[in-house]
C-alpha cells in the first residue's frame, strides 16, 4: 500500500490528535478521527470522524474497518477494549507499553526490572499495607492513585501517616503508589521515537517548569550538561528498546540536587512538552510519530531555534496580549500561537499555547 492512500486512525478528538491529523495529511496520510465528543479540536483536519464511546466496541469496530493503523492521543482508553477488537489492524504505539503507562504499579515494576533509577515507591491496597509499611514510609511523600491521574488529579503530597490514610480515603481507597518525594532541581523530558525496525530518532532534552501540576513552560535546548544529556538520552533508549515501541514515546525525568536522575513517568504519545519542536527543529514531534508508525525513512533531527513554550490555560486564552508582553519572552523575535479552539473556558483545561524562539 502506498503512503499517499494510507489510512491513519486517531484515537481521541483533542489538540494532540489535531496536530498528528495534520502532520498525516502533510505526508500524504490521511486521517480518520474517533472522538467522544463532537467540539473536538480534531475535526478540523479529520478526512472522516465518528463519534463514540471509547468502550463503544460496535463503534470502535466500525472505525478500525475504515482504516490501515491506528494510534492514540491519551493513555485512559481501555486495552481490553482494544485487544477485543484489534482483529489484524497495528496499533501503534504497542498496547502493552499503553498497559504499563496506564499503572503507575505496572510502571514502577517496569522500571525495578529493568534497573532505571525512580523514586522509591511503595503499593497500597488495603489497610495491611498501611501496617505493613508504616516504619518504612518517608516523609514528605506523594500518594498517586495507580490508575487515571494525569495533570496533578489523584495525586497528594502527604507529611504523615495520618496524611496517608486521610488522603487514601479521599481516594476512596483504590490502589495507589506512595513515592518518595523528590528533592527536585530540575524537571526534564526526552521525546523520542523508534520504528518497527528498532531505529531510534530523539529531540535533546527539554526543561520544564509546571504551575499546580500543569505543564506552564518549556525550554529548549534545557541547559543540562553534557553528561547529564547523554545520560537522559541512554535511559529513553533503554526505554524505548525494552518496550519494543513503535512510535513517540515521552519520558519524563527528575533531577534532584544531587545531579541524580529518576525517572517519574513515561507517556506512550506525542506530549506537551514537545510543543516546542513545532519551531525548534526541522521536523516536530507529530511528524516524527506519523513516520515512525508508518515506516517512513527520518532523516536526521536538526535543531533550528532556542525557544519557549507557553501553555496557555484556562482564562489565559484571554490574555494573551498581555503574556507575550512579559519581560521573559521580549529576547524572542518571533512567536507562534496555537489555538485548539475548545469553546468553554475551564480552569486547568488546555486551551492552546504559544511557542517564543529566534536563532540559534
Amino acid at each position: 500500500m502506498s503512503q499517499k492512500s494510507l489510512k491513519l486512525g486517531i484515537i481521541g478528538g483533542g489538540q494532540l490528535g489535531m496536530f498528528i491529523a495534520k502532520s498525516a495529511i502533510k505526508q500524504k496520510v490521511i486521517p480518520y478521527i474517533y472522538s467522544n465528543t463532537h467540539d473536538s479540536p480534531a475535526r478540523k483536519y479529520a478526512h472522516k470522524i465518528i463519534y463514540g464511546s471509547f468502550d463503544d466496541k460496535k463503534k470502535l469496530s466500525e472505525f478500525f474497518n475504515e482504516v490501515d493503523i491506528i494510534t492514540y492521543e491519551f493513555e485512559n482508553i481501555s486495552t481490553q477494549t482494544l485487544k477485543t477488537i484489534r482483529v489484524e489492524k497495528k496499533i501503534y504505539p504497542p498496547l502493552n507499553a499503553l498497559s504499563i503507562a496506564q499503572d503507575r504499579k505496572k510502571e514502577k515494576t517496569f522500571f525495578k526490572k529493568n534497573n532505571i533509577n525512580h523514586a522509591e515507591t511503595f503499593y497500597i491496597n488495603s489497610n495491611v499495607d498501611l501496617k505493613k509499611y508504616k516504619n518504612k514510609f518517608k516523609f514528605p511523600s506523594i500518594i498517586k492513585t495507580a490508575r487515571f491521574g494525569y495533570d496533578g488529579k489523584g495525586q497528594k503530597i502527604i507529611n504523615s501517616i495520618h496524611e496517608l490514610k486521610k488522603s487514601w480515603e479521599s481516594f476512596h481507597k483504590v490502589p495507589c503508589v506512595v513515592e518518595e518525594k523528590i528533592n527536585l532541581k530540575k524537571e526534564l523530558s526526552i521525546v523520542i521515537g523508534r520504528n518497527k525496525l528498532g531505529e531510534l530518532n530523539y529531540f535533546p532534552s527539554f526543561r520544564n517548569l509546571h504551575k499546580n501540576h500543569i505543564l506552564h513552560k518549556t525550554y529548549s535546548p534545557s541547559g543540562v550538561n553534557k553528561k547529564t544529556e547523554d545520560e537522559l538520552v541512554e535511559i529513553a533508549k533503554t526505554i524505548s528498546n525494552k518496550l519494543n515501541y513503535v512510535g513517540v514515546l515521552t519520558i519524563e525525568f527528575f533531577v534532584d540536587h544531587n545531579n541524580e536522575i529518576y525517572v517519574n513517568e513515561i507517556a506512550p504519545r506525542v506530549h506537551n512538552s514537545g510543543h516546542i519542536t513545532q519551531n525548534t527543529f526541522n521536523i516536530n514531534q507529530f511528524d516524527l510519530h506519523v513516520m515512525m508508525i508508518t515506516g517512513v525513512q527520518v532523516s536526521k533531527i536538526t535543531r533550528k531555534n532556542k525557544g519557549i513554550m507557553l501553555n496557555l490555560i484556562g482564562n489565559d486564552i484571554t490574555k494573551i496580549n498581555s503574556l507575550i508582553n512579559k519581560p521573559s519572552f521580549r529576547n524572542f523575535l518571533k512567536k507562534k500561537r496555537y489555538l485548539y479552539g475548545k469553546k468553554d473556558i475551564k480552569a486547568g483545561r488546555k486551551m492552546g499555547h504559544i511557542n517564543f524562539y529566534d536563532n540559534k
